[in-house]
């Protein structure tokens, strides 16, 4: 029984606003918070800027450590939280940086191995970051699975016990993601969110902007963390771009002014942007990953897969969600979302896993 009155969280990107994964450390640590527990961030600029990570991450300046880096920070990291160990004192990451490190948690928001096939990997052996999962996870006092087909991933491919794996799956919050009325336009807005990279569909979003483009009544808005590949849509008159929008305006700026959003993603364990779109009212239509094919089976209201080919018929099935969507209004699509993935659920859910019967508590 491990009793903590501090949790490090090991999550190398921190808890900022780039991706789902990054608002889940944020949900975490609030959950954290309001059980009345201190917490500290681990993440990459917190190893950096330590006296010897300044003079440790000058080794990834030789191509033999970078090829490696995975590896070698997830070493570093190790020896961090020795230096740090007390007993009073819990860990909880995402995986990869406690590759040698016993965690008390790990929270895994999918199987590394698994999206890299997804992604179009032809080799079955795991990869240098997939072996470091896999070691992580197989360290781990427990794991918490964000949805049941991650949980089902780690057992296939890595051979981790059932037994230790829960489930609980991501939330969102209504204090930044609720309907907010469409400004009038004479155009449907087709909204993307996430990375413009390769395994997020980019391919396929591409071809949708050069149909987009040839529309009068059709607009596509990409919002995006980063400002990578964006040229490949700067000479597109019905395509507009927005940067590094968060948590706290991907709603007003985005989400509000969409019809509808499209999710053509290869590989997601759970997909925040589905949830995302529905807390705020807005339907989806997206590929079959992460969370939104069981939703579709559920009859979630406003949850949509999309045909394997995207051709210029791809409004008329824009159009024939957006019409099926109108049987629910926005507030009542947020409404059920929320009931199933709200802030109140996870805490609840959370609470299981630390503090009932037969699990970790946190503190004495």
């Amino acid at each position: 029984m491990i009793k903590a009155n501090k949790v490090y969280l090991v999550f190398l990107n921190g808890k900022s606003n780039a991706g789902g994964a990054e608002r889940m450390v944020h949900y975490l640590d609030e959950y954290l918070k309001s059980r009345k527990i201190l917490t500290e961030i681990i993440d990459e600029d917190r190893l950096k800027n330590t006296f010897i990570g300044k003079l440790y991450w000058r080794l990834f300046s030789i191509k033999h450590f970078q090829k490696r880096r995975a590896k070698y920070i997830a070493k570093f990291t190790t020896a961090f939280l020795w230096l740090h160990y007390r007993p009073n004192k819990m860990v909880i990451s995402n995986g990869e940086p406690t590759a040698y490190y016993a965690t008390d948690c790990v929270i895994s928001h999918g199987c590394y191995h698994k999206m890299e096939l997804d992604y179009g990997r032809k080799d079955s052996r795991l990869s240098r970051v997939a072996k470091l999962q896999m070691k992580a996870c197989k360290n781990a006092k427990k794991i918490i699975a964000v949805e049941s087909n991650v949980k089902e991933d780690l057992i296939k491919y890595y051979g981790i016990n059932e037994n230790k794996i829960s489930i609980v799956p991501n939330c969102i919050d209504q204090t930044n993601f609720y309907p907010i009325k469409k400004p009038s336009a004479d155009f449907r807005t087709i909204l993307y969110v996430g990375r413009l990279e390769h395994g997020k569909g980019l391919t396929e979003l591409q071809e949708l902007a050069k149909f987009v483009d040839s529309k009068s009544d059709w607009k596509l808005l990409i919002a995006s963390n980063n400002s990578s590949n964006t040229e490949l849509f700067k000479n597109l008159n019905n395509t507009e771009i927005l940067v590094g929008l968060t948590i706290d305006n991907i709603n007003q700026l985005a989400y509000s002014r969409a019809d509808i959003v499209y999710y053509p993603s290869y590989s997601e364990s759970f997909g925040m942007v589905t949830i995302e779109a529905l807390a705020c009212g807005r339907p989806i239509a997206g590929n079959a990953v992460g969370i939104l094919p069981k939703l579709v089976k559920e009859k979630h209201p406003g949850c949509y897969l999309l045909p394997q080919k995207i051709d210029e018929s791809i409004f008329n099935f824009f159009t024939e969600c957006l019409e099926d969507s109108k049987k629910c209004k926005p507030e009542e699509i947020h409404e059920i979302t929320m009931n199933k993935f709200g802030i109140k659920s996870y805490f609840e859910q959370m609470d299981q896993q630390f503090f009932s019967k037969n699990q970790i508590p946190l503190y004495k």
